[in-house]
């Protein structure tokens, strides 16, 4: 099945409350016009997010929408800064931008997930977005855990299918480590105290592809 086809089914077939279908149906069509890679990398990313969240019986409806507008925020910088072009230092600070825009585009709409998408940059150190004390003060603790649940399995598979995807230099660091730099090291270093979801996330992925 085709992955258009795929995430349409599923977007449907969930029957999220508060119209996060039309918000993800409106960013796919906004970004196929001039950030078609971007559109592909959430759907793989929303796809992965949901079986690492099945895996680990956390909530896969969150993970699915939430993996699918974490890059929302890169539809209003331009289309030039993802042609896969290494970029410069100058670009990746304009790229960096793209986690506080997602936060900003969703908040008024989709609050949970627009703090996923501001977060999902922000799990590991040297990393960049919002951060904890940004949350609403009314979460509850349990809201809260939640949130970061998800935008840790989110933040992960990004990773993981930036790195499988893109051919460009890596900007933040994650290769520089002991060793040869493999995906399962350059993930562990970045996120040293979820090894076990480091590891259900590559099998997930390797599952998907194979």
């Amino acid at each position: 099945m085709k992955l258009d086809t795929r995430i349409r089914k599923k977007i449907d077939q969930y029957q999220p409350q508060g119209n996060i279908d039309h918000t993800s149906k409106f960013f796919l069509l906004m970004a196929e016009v001039n950030h078609l890679g971007t559109k592909q990398h959430c759907q793989r990313v929303a796809l992965l997010a949901e079986q690492v969240a099945k895996k680990t019986k956390k909530d896969p409806k969150a993970a699915f929408f939430g993996g699918l507008l974490h890059d929302i925020g890169k539809i209003i910088l331009p289309n030039t800064l993802f042609d896969g072009h290494d970029i410069d230092k100058e670009e990746y600070e304009q790229i960096k931008k793209h986690a506080l825009n997602g936060f900003k585009i969703l908040k008024d709409v989709h609050l949970f997930t627009a703090l996923g998408a501001g977060l999902h940059h922000n799990l590991y150190k040297g990393g960049y977005g919002l951060s904890q004390k940004d949350f609403p003060s009314n979460f509850s603790i349990e809201t809260i855990k939640k949130l970061l649940e998800i935008s840790t399995i989110i933040s992960i598979c990004d990773f993981i299918d930036a790195f499988t995807h893109r051919k460009t230099a890596i900007k933040d660091g994650s290769d520089k480590v002991s060793g040869k730099a493999t995906l399962k090291k350059m993930l562990q270093n970045k996120y040293p105290n979820d090894y076990i979801l480091v590891d259900i996330a590559l099998k997930c992925q390797k599952a998907m592809v194979a």
